[in-house]
């Protein structure tokens, strides 16, 4: 159920207009996957579209928030959508989640899983398993062995 329970959260960060009232805050949707999002995406721009009564406080489609850098999801390391996923919704969007050391974890091979993956070039793997969690909690690759210490 845990893809549900993120569309419902999403649609009422995004169509709560909370987005809009904190343009700095982040969000990531985790342990359901990446697979649902391009629907939810989709989904939700159809209802900004032709539901905008509802959703007040909303100021643009949802999918724009999506793409704006202040969302991501995680995704699993053997997910079979997951190109469809980075060409639908973006490569800066999906964060690595090693799912260590639940029942369902691919650990201790998640990480080769991905880096592994013939179908994501070099710059989407790098930004899965590392860059885009930077960007997430707010660091710089510089600031990672002061930060660390």
């Amino acid at each position: 159920s845990f893809p549900f329970e993120q569309m419902i959260a999403m649609i009422s960060i995004i169509g709560g207009g909370i987005m809009d009232l904190y343009p700095r805050l982040r969000f990531a949707f985790m342990e359901a996957g990446a697979g649902w999002l391009p629907y939810w995406s989709e989904r939700m721009d159809e209802h900004y579209e032709m539901l905008r009564p509802q959703v007040p406080k909303l100021k643009r489609p949802p999918s724009e928030h999506i793409a704006g850098g202040r969302i991501f999801v995680a995704c699993d390391p053997d997910e079979k959508m997951l190109p469809q996923v980075l060409e639908l919704v973006g490569e800066d969007v999906v964060i690595y989640a090693s799912d260590y050391c639940h029942w369902d974890s691919r650990f201790p091979d998640s990480v080769r899983l991905i880096a592994d993956r013939s179908e994501l070039s070099q710059n989407v793997k790098r930004k899965i398993l590392g860059a885009n969690a930077l960007r997430f909690f707010g660091f710089k690759e510089r600031d990672l062995g002061r930060r660390a210490a």
